[in-house]
């Protein structure tokens, strides 16, 4: 688990603090909120997280950190620079208390409503802190976060996951309805297959007007028979027999080079010039233009109306168009993951593409600028307006022309795969529901964490020097972390 999840998620509040010395001489504790102590270790483990977000604040707002490497050249930084109207510094402190108030809302809240975790939860958050100790203790220690500390944080965040099922998991008080949910997946997901067809030669240079010719020919020709299929079924299996015939076409291009050298022993390769023919059954095929080449590709489509066995479980049992199966074929060559329809149609789910259609929230009483989600440009953009237009019809294949590439497409309905064993899981459903209402949520904690009565130990707040937190330390176990997890990272 991220340990900088719950300082990501408080960052949104905005919670005003009140000075007083009266917390006591020592520092152990550095603030009170709402009478409930906040030790030390809390608030350095947030001031570490708010170091961070105070280096992207100022980012964003074009500072370069020009030659910074470590921790020390960012704190020179940081301590010659106000983010809004205050000093860094105390801006990273601010922060670090927002956090710190959103932590023991969670706390009050968990508490009032009479929420308790469960022994796989609380062995669950013991095991998080056991981990994060394993990877940052070395960091945690030369900090002053204790261990402790980082157990509260990992229960803390558990605490947060229980209060958002009592409010908005399914049977919360807030009531969301799973049908609200399904469409709004259905409103904001296009799904889609196409056969990407590059205007460039096997050494990826642009083609002339002759050869794009040649590609619009070939693509023409794709229409022509997908146009002649007019069951979906076999549509489909047309479709995903063309974008394999497409592939062994691109790659033959690749491979159909002839390779020379010069007078100095420098290697030279030319691509030949792929062309498009056709059988007497009106098949396209391709055929090079220097006999040392590799071998031109021949397919053939399979036949559309021929019969075949019905298919049979494991245990020999006939499966009816009301079963819902998924396999996964394997071959020499490809793998390919097929789900059954209660339909009865077998969409190759590797071949079809699901878009995000780009949405815009207007902006609440909180927030000054609306919100926009950015559109997937899967392919490209053309192919992305012309997929989320309304007026598009399903299963009525287009030619899309873009710069460099030209699209055979074909948009599908996403409700013929909502099924629980495909687009409509229960993680699914969960992520939809966390999309529309955890920002809700989450400025809710944030609100509330605003209202609490918060005091601070100044003597403890002077103590804790937030510009000498080793941020860069914590990055580099993180790094660290990842690459022992996940075998290393990558580029």
């Amino acid at each position: 688990m991220n340990f900088f999840r719950k300082a990501a998620a408080a960052a949104l509040a905005v919670c005003s603090v009140l000075s007083c010395t009266g917390c006591g001489e020592n520092t152990a504790n550095v603030m009170q909120v709402g009478g409930s102590d906040v030790r030390a270790g809390i608030y350095l483990y947030y001031a570490t997280s708010a170091f961070g977000e105070a280096i992207n604040v100022l980012r964003d707002g074009g500072e370069q950190f020009e030659g910074a490497t470590v921790t020390e050249d960012y704190s020179k930084v940081l301590s010659q620079r106000d983010i809004d109207g205050v000093t860094a510094e105390t801006w990273i402190q601010n922060k670090a208390a927002e956090h710190c108030a959103t932590f023991m809302e969670i706390e009050k809240e968990f508490d009032s409503l009479g929420l308790t975790l469960t022994g796989e939860q609380l062995a669950a958050a013991e095991s998080s802190a056991a981990t994060g100790l394993s990877y940052y203790g070395d960091f945690f220690k030369a900090t002053g976060i204790g261990e402790q500390s980082i157990k509260d944080i990992m229960l803390n965040s558990y605490k947060q996951e229980a209060i958002w099922d009592a409010y908005y998991g399914e049977g919360g008080s807030e009531n969301i309805q799973e049908q609200e949910l399904y469409d709004n997946y259905k409103d904001n997901h296009i799904r889609i297959k196409y056969i990407e067809m590059p205007l460039k030669d096997g050494e990826g240079n642009l083609l002339k007007a002759d050869g794009k010719e040649e590609i619009e020919k070939m693509a023409k020709d794709y229409l022509n028979r997908l146009g002649k299929k007019k069951d979906e079924a076999d549509k489909m299996k047309e479709f995903d027999f063309l974008i394999e015939e497409h592939q062994n076409y691109v790659t033959s291009l690749s491979e159909a080079a002839v390779t020379t050298t010069d007078s100095d022993g420098k290697t030279i390769t030319t691509p030949t010039t792929a062309k498009i023919t056709t059988d007497k059954d009106g098949n396209t095929g391709t055929t090079t233009g220097d006999a040392t080449t590799a071998p031109a590709v021949t397919t053939t489509a399979p036949a559309a109306d021929a019969e075949t066995e019905p298919e049979t479980d494991e245990n020999g049992e006939t499966v009816t168009s009301a079963e819902v199966t998924t396999t996964t074929t394997t071959t020499t060559e490809t793998t390919t993951t097929t789900t059954t329809t209660a339909a009865g149609i077998n969409y190759d789910t590797e071949k079809e593409r699901v878009l995000v259609v780009s949405t815009t929230a207007k902006p609440d009483e909180d927030k000054k600028e609306e919100t926009t989600t950015e559109p997937s440009y899967t392919p490209c953009e053309k192919v992305y307006n012309w997929a989320t237009d309304p007026k598009t019809e399903y299963l009525k294949p287009e030619l899309i022309k873009d710069d460099e590439c030209y699209y055979v497409v074909i948009k599908m309905d996403i409700e013929d795969r909502m099924t629980a064993d495909d687009l409509w899981s229960e993680s699914a459903i969960e992520n939809v529901r966390q999309d529309l209402y955890y920002d809700t949520f989450l400025e809710m904690l944030n609100s509330k964490a605003k209202d609490l009565p918060t005091t601070r130990n100044e003597k403890a707040f002077r103590r804790y020097k937030v510009l000498d937190i080793d941020y860069i330390g914590y990055q580099n176990s993180l790094m660290q972390a990842y690459s022992n997890m996940y075998g290393g990272l990558t580029g």
